[in-house]
């Protein structure tokens, strides 16, 4: 087909794209146009006999090195596959720490211990670099003031599958481009001026790893050695099992013996037996790279301003939310396969401790789990107990695709796997911190609803829950009632004697006629979290029973409850204002208390509603909260 850039090139420039990443991505054009389907024949390929490993290295660390070295985390990524919305790394992986907050403290221990400035740098997305630098301001705000700290990664046009026109989109037009992969950090460090003002400030290493890989730290000993080799290029690489077999490999290419990269996409369907052939093809990149910055200089300069890197075709549609909408073609380019253009390049084999990428919720509940423990330096490593192997989890992965529906199935703590061999659900189940799994456990649910593991050691079991005893459905009903006097609420919410608030109906007006005001002023309480909570006092756990109950007959999907029940007014602001993903955010709470008043059967009980900025209630929600409970009729509780 004869297709021209040059409308490409058009709306790159309009849009203020960089010139070295329309360089590069003119590369991948040509390449798609020509015919090339990026395809690596196993043919045209041998295997890698041996490399290197990091047992090998007898080369002392020299921590000298890292006042010209630079650590860069890929933080391009919104984790859209496990149902987050914001940053991936700003994800919690561990207690209250997320994947930014022990990479940060990793930074700030090695500064340290070294008494070395070594120099850290993200790349981030358009789509997350507003939240991680928020991040950095709240939390390390040292950090943030420093130069450099953010690049942005690049985008590029979506390509009409028939004509490879930009694709267009009038409904959306940020759909028309999409991310060019991470090989586009070597276009990124020429268009930004990262490069250049790199080399001036004197550095000549660069460690780059992705964000949501624990185990990728700066080891002093893998970067004197390769600093020792004078290699331009180096890939760490571990040795692939029978779980990485569908993942790229290692191998050299026959025609000049050049090691390269092997991704799944550019291999045929002939192919496959050998591609999944971990005999033969045995080594597998962690994405954790060394790269020599004045050699990288070098080659780019020597094409022009880019890195010609192979090209990676995948057939979307311009709404990935539309299948019907137009057909594209995205083009993307990996950073490992730049090993190719490297004359000298190197690989080397490191243990799997450095390889810990959470990409699905199996690894989520494996990382939070005591499997993994966090060390002085903030790094993330497998317990000694479990003797260098991790327990291997697979949990179902329709049931628990989302973040959102494993944390459901934690509520109550994280189970302890420490002595785990392999955990295998299949289905709905609810566990907690009190269950402690030991050996080779399977459990089983085929009914609907969500059943709960048993507390205590589970141990060498095979577990069919679908017949144990659950919750039971909740069944939304309509209970008629009416206007009860005197339910008008202050700026404190509704005080009154706790035995007014034990007859029939009145709690139960006042709730409703909260949850229909704040419908009436535009809350979709089905999305995000409704807190409830109070100060302990006498009815107050009845009274949080009969809030959820209404709570799930009028659409709420999600509830954070204070433990036992017990929640101060403070603690529910703060809950409140704790951002995450928009499924977690909290629209609002119920709290119960009185405040300073005595409480018991005799004395007062309250309740008072706050928004999602964490404050009471305005004056016109109020009003409108007292307007409905003169005029109501009936209200929704689940039974």
């Amino acid at each position: 087909m004869t297709a021209s850039f040059e409308p490409c090139r058009a709306k790159m420039e309009g849009d203020g794209v960089s010139q070295a990443a329309i360089s590069a991505f003119e590369s991948s054009f040509k390449l798609l146009v020509s015919g090339e389907s990026g395809m690596i024949a196993e043919s045209s390929i041998s295997s890698v006999p041996e490399l290197i490993s990091t047992d090998d290295i007898e080369t002392a660390p020299d921590a000298a090195l890292l006042q010209e070295t630079v650590v860069l985390k890929l933080n391009g990524g919104l984790g859209t596959g496990m149902g987050l919305d914001k940053a991936k790394s700003l994800l919690k992986v561990k207690g209250d720490d997320t994947f930014l907050d022990l990479t940060a403290k990793q930074v700030i221990a090695m500064r340290e211990k070294f008494g070395s400035n070594v120099k850290f740098m993200l790349m981030n997305s358009f789509s997350t670099s507003d939240d991680t630098l928020a991040f950095f301001g709240e939390k390390y705000p040292e950090l943030l003031k420093e130069e450099g700290l953010e690049m942005l990664q690049n985008k590029v046009p979506k390509l009409d599958a028939t004509t490879f026109e930009p694709a267009t989109c009038e409904s959306n037009p940020q759909n028309e481009w999409c991310p060019p992969g991470h090989g586009d950090l070597y276009a990124a460090l020429v268009g930004s001026g990262s490069l250049d003002k790199l080399l001036a400030g004197g550095y000549k290493y660069m460690f780059v790893s992705n964000s949501d890989n624990l185990g990728a730290t700066l080891d002093t000993k893998i970067l004197t050695h390769f600093a020792t080799t004078d290699a331009p290029f180096m890939m760490e690489c571990c040795a692939r099992t029978e779980n990485d077999k569908k993942g790229g490999h290692l191998c050299i290419r026959n025609e000049d013996k050049q090691l390269i990269l092997r991704e799944s996409a550019m291999c045929a369907d002939e192919d496959e037996p050998a591609f999944q052939d971990i005999t033969k093809h045995k080594f597998f990149n962690t994405n954790n790279l060394w790269i020599r910055l004045d050699k990288l200089k070098e080659i780019i300069d020597k094409f022009g301003g880019f890195i010609p890197l192979p090209m990676i075709q995948n057939a979307k549609t311009v709404d990935p939310k539309d299948s019907s909408s137009q057909k594209v073609v995205q083009l993307e380019t990996a950073m490992g396969a730049a090993i190719e253009c490297f004359e000298g390049a190197s690989a080397i084999v490191v243990p799997r401790t450095r390889f810990a990428p959470v990409k699905k919720c199996n690894d989520l509940l494996l990382l939070r789990s005591d499997a993994y423990v966090i060390t002085d330096d903030h790094r993330a490593v497998l317990n000694p107990a479990c003797g260098g192997v991790a327990p291997v989890v697979a949990i179902d992965s329709k049931k628990y695709k989302l973040v959102e529906k494993l944390e459901e199935a934690t509520a109550s703590g994280v189970p302890s796997l420490v002595g785990c061999k392999r955990l295998t659900i299949k289905g709905l189940v609810r566990m907690g911190k009190s269950t402690k799994f030991v050996g080779e456990v399977s459990i089983t649910n085929s009914s609907d609803e969500s059943k709960a593991v048993p507390t205590g050691e589970v141990k060498d079991a095979t577990m069919d829950l679908t017949d144990a005893v659950g919750l039971g459905p909740l069944k939304p009903s309509v209970v008629a009632s009416g206007p009860i006097e005197g339910q008008k609420p202050g700026t404190s919410g509704l005080r009154k004697k706790t035995k007014a608030f034990m007859e029939e109906h009145y709690l139960n007006n006042f709730v409703q006629a909260t949850f229909d005001a704040v419908k009436a002023s535009g809350t979709d309480v089905s999305e995000g979290t409704l807190v409830v909570g109070g100060d302990g006092r006498y009815f107050n756990d009845e009274a949080i029973q009969t809030i959820i109950k209404m709570g799930v007959a009028n659409g709420v999907k999600r509830f954070w409850i204070g433990q036992d029940g017990l929640l101060s007014t403070p603690a529910v602001s703060a809950v409140i204002r704790e951002r995450g993903p928009t499924w977690q955010k909290a629209f609002g709470a119920f709290i119960l208390t009185a405040s300073h008043n005595p409480g018991g059967p005799e004395e007062d009980f309250g309740i008072k509603y706050n928004c999602e900025n964490g404050g009471p209630a305005p004056e016109k929600l109020t009003n409108t909260i007292y307007d409905n409970t003169t005029t109501i009729k009936d209200y929704k509780m689940c039974t």
